[in-house]
This record gives structure tokens, C-alpha cells and sequence, in this order.
């Protein structure tokens, strides 16, 4: 049995990177890199029925050349709309059990799941990092598993949970960091002893307060919310969390109501006058949630919010200051 194990955060596409298997979710319908998966599998005969996999169950598929990696493995799992923190990080602990009726497999690669739909990007993280850390100490896992890939297709973010893992490991007990910091290598221990900073993810972040953001996700705003809102909710000690307008359907937008609905406070950027965003501003004053209104120029405001202050930002630093404030005197 290997005695540690290498994760590497890399950029990519899940479905063509080169590994022994490749893990995907199935919440009860395709997703994401699992979609794009289903898409290749069909082409070499492979259909969506053997994908399928109710919660706690899982579904092993012979790829057939329709990627590099020849094993592909399907979890099922709650709805989207109830994936969180803590189902994160039972997935790569029950990813890794079902990995081990496969004992000659060395590299297995992943991808991060949450931010999308609406998680924390980087509690999302750690609570996959946690999971995987946690099962491969206490010995589940392929015997010969040496590899543990998590594939990002975006470089921005990418870079942003590479830090948010340099952060989140360290003193983890077991975990060190690999030369140049390419990413981390875990040790195997004869008395498992679970960490602090792996303990919070998926456990305290079920009950820790959190921001919902609504906002366009446009190229334009992606560093207004990474660099002018994350960071003072960060300070102010609770989540930051958004949803992706892109994957909107029925389960999305129920998770959209049940995080405004426990929302600490709703902060809103009216810039390019969104209408899902002015729509989710009423939902949040329907159901008496604090919100804060944010927009670029004033002459972007619709409707009757022109009546109601706004913090105006010409800069994502100006932003950053107004929203610590505002956040503060929150309470």
C-alpha cells in the first residue's frame, strides 16, 4: 500500500487529461465536466443509463478511447440543490472506497465542485481536500494510488484555490507541500488524528453565517466580486456565496431562495441592470433579509430601487472599503 499520496490542483479539462480513472458526480442529472463526459461516452456507445447512480451508489464505465483516462467513475449524489459543503466532503471519501475494487490504479483525477451553483469556492476546496486528506489517512483508497489530480478549468480560479489550499493545510498533520509548490503530499498515519483546518471544512461551514451575492456573471464584474465583495465578507468572518445564472433550472433557483432565505445579509451589484438580479433583490426585501445595494453609475438603476441608497463604486479598491464599512456597522 502506498505510503503517501501526491494532490495536484491543475488547469484543464477533466475529460481529457491523462490518468488511470477519472471521478464525476451524477446529482440526479449531468452537470458541468459529468455532461460533457456523458456527451463523449455516447459517442463510442455508451448510454446516459449506465451513467445513472442514485445517492450513496456508484457506476464504473469503461471509456473506450473517448478519453485518456479508461475508467470512468460515477457517484450519485443528493440533487444539486442539496450538494454542500458536507456531501463534498463525503464524495471523495466515497469515491475513494469505491476506487479500491480497482487495486492496480495509480493516478485518479477529479474536478472542484460548488462555486458554480453557488458554494464558497473555497470552502468548496477544502471540504474536497478534506474528504480525500481524511480517507486516505485512515488507508481507503486503491493500494497503489500514488496521484490525486484536481482539475480546474478556469486559471483565475485555479489560482485563487491553490491559495486558498496553501491557507486551509496548513499544520495539517500528515500534509506537506511539495517542492515549488506544486501542491501537497499526504501521509498515510498509523492513528488517524483529524486537523483543525480540516475539521472546518464541511462541518463548521453548515452553520458559519454567509453573504449571498447576487450579480451578472459577466467578464467585466469577476474582479469586482474576487477582489471588491469576497474579501470584506471574508473579514466580516462569514461565506461568500453566488450562483451561476448560466446553470439556472428548478433546483438552482430553490437554492437560491434557501440561501437568501438564511442569508446574514443579500449584497447586490445592479451594475448592467440584470434582471435576475433585481428579481432576487425582491425575493430577499419580500422575505425582511439586511441587503446591500451596489452599482457602478447611478444611471444603470431600474426602476423603483433609484429610490433607495446604493453604494456607488468607481473602483474595485473604493468598493472594498465602502462594502468593510457597510459590513460593519452590520454587525
Amino acid at each position: 500500500m502506498s505510503a503517501s499520496l501526491e494532490v495536484v490542483l491543475e488547469v484543464g479539462d477533466l475529460t481529457e487529461l491523462a490518468a488511470d480513472a477519472v471521478v464525476f458526480k451524477y446529482a440526479q442529472r449531468l452537470y458541468g465536466a459529468a455532461g460533457a463526459a456523458a456527451a463523449r461516452l455516447e459517442t463510442v456507445g455508451v448510454p446516459l443509463s449506465q451513467l445513472e447512480a442514485q445517492p450513496g451508489q456508484y457506476r464504473f464505465v469503461e471509456t473506450r478511447g473517448s478519453m485518456p483516462a479508461p475508467l470512468a467513475l460515477f457517484v450519485g449524489t443528493v440533487r444539486l440543490g442539496d450538494f454542500g459543503y458536507h456531501e463534498i466532503r463525503q464524495f471523495t471519501a466515497r469515491a475513494l472506497k469505491a476506487l479500491e475494487a480497482h487495486s492496480g490504479l495509480k493516478h485518479v483525477a477529479s474536478t472542484v465542485h460548488g462555486p458554480n451553483y453557488g458554494l464558497d469556492e473555497d470552502e468548496a476546496v477544502l471540504a474536497l481536500m478534506g474528504g480525500l486528506i481524511e480517507a486516505f489517512q485512515r488507508g481507503i483508497g486503491p493500494p497503489a494510488l500514488e496521484r490525486f489530480t484536481v482539475v480546474e478549468l478556469d486559471a483565475r480560479r485555479a489560482g485563487r484555490l491553490r491559495k486558498a489550499l496553501e491557507r486551509g493545510l496548513g499544520g495539517t498533520p500528515g500534509v506537506t507541500t511539495l517542492p515549488g509548490g506544486a501542491g501537497f503530499r499526504v501521509q498515510r498515519m498509523s492513528a488517524f488524528v483529524q486537523a483543525p483546518p480540516m475539521a472546518s471544512a464541511g462541518t463548521v461551514s453548515m452553520t458559519k453565517p454567509h453573504a449571498f451575492v447576487a450579480m451578472p456573471f459577466a467578464p467585466e464584474l469577476e474582479d469586482t466580486y474576487h477582489y471588491g465583495i469576497l474579501g470584506p465578507v471574508k473579514a466580516a468572518g462569514m461565506l461568500c456565496e453566488r450562483v451561476d445564472q448560466a446553470v439556472f433550472d428548478g433546483p438552482i433557483i430553490q437554492r437560491i431562495k434557501e440561501r437568501i432565505d438564511t442569508a446574514k445579509v443579500v449584497i447586490a451589484d445592479l451594475s448592467m441592470a440584470n434582471p435576475n438580479v433585481y428579481l432576487e433583490v425582491g425575493y430577499a426585501w419580500g422575505k425582511g433579509r439586511p441587503t446591500l445595494l451596489l452599482v457602478r453609475d447611478v444611471r444603470e438603476l431600474r426602476f423603483d430601487v433609484a429610490s433607495y441608497r446604493c453604494i456607488v463604486y468607481r473602483s474595485i479598491r473604493e468598493l472594498e472599503t465602502l462594502l468593510a464599512r457597510e459590513l460593519e456597522r452590520l454587525g
